[in-house]
């Protein structure tokens, strides 16, 4: 009878009924004797290995992707905040650097030898003249710190210009490049005196009258001869960078470097001469 049952059932429902048996008595092995059905657990547990890592890769992909996604936008977040904390590293250092410079050139114009009693006036530039033609510049000081025009105006390279104009809280200096501007000077090895004038080129001075004949070699050093009580005496002018010398002429063509940096001072030294306050008590203007 039993055997007819079974007979008569579809496949599918004899595979679950022996299934269901066997899960049976592999439990009750397992409970009652585990060391027995260990070793075929160990073999199911290897066969099994590869298809749970192959049934888990889809997961694990997207939980790698996933990582990768959020440590690649993180590692950008960190790039830019560092790049942000670099620029702004680089701009105070810009500015430290700027300082630096600027107290470098502030201790070079407090160490330029002074005249007389040794009184001076430091400025900053703070504008030019508006006529392109000339060249002027303007100081941030004036009659309130008794200024006068004629002083002589310098950096720590040496003779910049002369005071022009004095107003309250502001000067204008005429710069040694002006075309307008001639001073009287010497030469470093020969004494030799000559006249400088400007020639609308910040960076070269013309010397004129010297014979050609006159021995001057180019490097050498001009100084203000103090002839005239313009300028004091004994500080630079600049150098001389070109001399031609025609047989035609009398006088020989000769460039001179100015010593100051004329395009691009910042702070300045004005100079008090006792004689200029004699002459000019009174000179603002």
């Amino acid at each position: 009878m039993q055997t007819n049952l079974f007979s008569r059932q579809p496949p599918s429902f004899r595979s679950f009924i022996i299934a269901v048996i066997t899960c049976l008595v592999i439990l009750f092995f397992n409970w009652r004797v585990p060391h027995v059905i260990q070793p075929a657990r160990d073999v199911l547990y290897a066969a099994y290995n590869p298809i749970y890592a192959l049934a888990s890769y889809p997961v694990l992909s997207r939980e790698w992707l996933s990582q990768q996604s959020k440590s690649e936008a993180q590692l950008r977040r960190e790039n830019t905040a560092m790049q942000a904390e670099l620029l702004q590293a680089q701009v105070r250092l810009q500015k430290l650097s700027e300082l630096s410079a600027e107290n470098t050139r502030l201790r070079g114009l407090l160490d330029t030898p002074l005249i007389i009693d040794g009184r001076m006036e430091i400025a900053e530039v703070i504008g030019t003249d508006a006529d392109p033609l000339r060249h002027i510049i303007v100081i941030n000081r004036g009659s309130q710190n008794q200024l006068k025009v004629g002083q002589t105006v310098l950096d720590d390279k040496g003779i910049m210009g002369q005071i022009i104009a004095v107003y309250p809280h502001s000067s204008r200096v005429m710069l040694l490049s002006d075309k307008e501007h001639s001073l009287s000077v010497r030469l470093e090895h020969t004494g030799m005196r000559a006249i400088v004038s400007g020639t609308g080129d910040l960076g070269r001075l013309k010397m004129e009258y010297v014979p050609t004949s006159a021995n001057i070699q180019v490097g050498e050093k001009v100084y203000s001869s103090g002839l005239g009580e313009h300028f004091p005496a004994g500080y630079l002018v600049g150098s001389i960078a070109k001399i031609s010398r025609h047989n035609s002429g009398e006088f020989a063509q000769i460039d001179v470097m100015p010593a100051a940096q004329l395009a691009g001072g910042h702070h300045v030294v004005v100079l008090f001469s006792e004689s200029l306050a004699k002459e000019q008590p009174n000179a603002n203007r």
